[in-house]
């Protein structure tokens, strides 16, 4: 039999589809893929640590240390005073220390190990008790979510996807798991202000001023929170105004006048 040789298939190498829509496809498929995972694990996160009893949250507690300066904060009377008041309507399983930081930036935040910290930066944007037990009430909502336990295993899930994607796919996924993270946070900090306004109602009687420091905060730029781990200013003081009325909480008490700090 005559052997008659035939030139190879043209379209061997010259696909159907464009190359660069190809790769735009499998990237998607593969953020896509990567959120799925990445959302999964929160969960599975979440209700892990929303189920650990008393006991195993308390020896969490002990072994969730941070690197922290503690000698830059020092603890104030009035501002344990005032957290000492909300704490007993929060009903933690453990105490909670609260300090005042040494930093002029406007911030406050939970440390694990049952710890507050306010900046003097803050300390100076708060005109009255009301105001500083509302952000006091916040932080205490993140310890009565466990968001600090919930934050160390999102960390550790956020640590070795970033390094994996890092590795082989670039920054493109790295975005991709920015934006799930900051909408899983804003969420958090969303919650830990309804909570706030639980224990300031349960704790004064009323939530007079509670939303008055973040309706000045708000500066209409909300396009900036897209990737921040808080939400903005506006959204937080529309649902937590909104949360007050549906509660019926009182917000025509007198305002406390703030004590002497520092």
């Amino acid at each position: 039999m005559k052997y008659t040789p035939k030139l190879p298939d043209e379209s061997v190498n010259n696909p159907k589809e464009n190359i660069l829509l190809s790769a735009v496809k499998l990237m998607f498929s593969l953020a896509v893929i990567v959120t799925v995972v990445y959302v999964s694990l929160l969960f599975a996160v979440d209700y892990t640590v929303d189920h650990l009893s008393v006991e195993h949250e308390k020896k969490l507690m002990q072994y969730a240390k941070v690197d922290f300066d503690m000698n830059n904060s020092k603890e104030i009377p009035y501002l344990q005073e005032v957290t000492d008041k909300l704490a007993k309507c929060a009903k933690l399983p453990y105490s909670v220390r609260t300090y005042l930081l040494d930093e002029d930036e406007v911030n406050a935040f939970a440390l694990p190990g049952g710890k507050i910290m306010v900046t003097k930066g803050m300390i100076e944007r708060i005109k009255n008790e009301n105001e500083l037990a509302s952000v006091i009430g916040h932080e205490l909502g993140h310890f009565k979510h466990k968001d600090h336990l919930k934050g160390l295993g999102k960390s550790l899930i956020l640590g070795v996807l970033s390094m994996l994607i890092a590795d082989n796919y670039g920054s493109a996924f790295s975005a991709t798991l920015k934006v799930s993270d900051a909408k899983y946070s804003q969420s958090q900090e969303l919650a830990a202000d309804l909570f706030g306004l639980d224990v300031m109602s349960c704790a004064y009687g009323n939530v007079k001023d509670a939303t008055t420091l973040f309706a000045r905060m708000d500066k209409g730029d909300s396009w900036k929170y897209f990737l921040a781990s808080h939400p903005d200013f506006h959204q937080r003081v529309e649902k937590m105004r909104a949360y007050i009325q549906k509660k019926g909480y009182n917000t025509k008490a007198s305002v406390i006048p703030l004590k002497k700090i520092y």
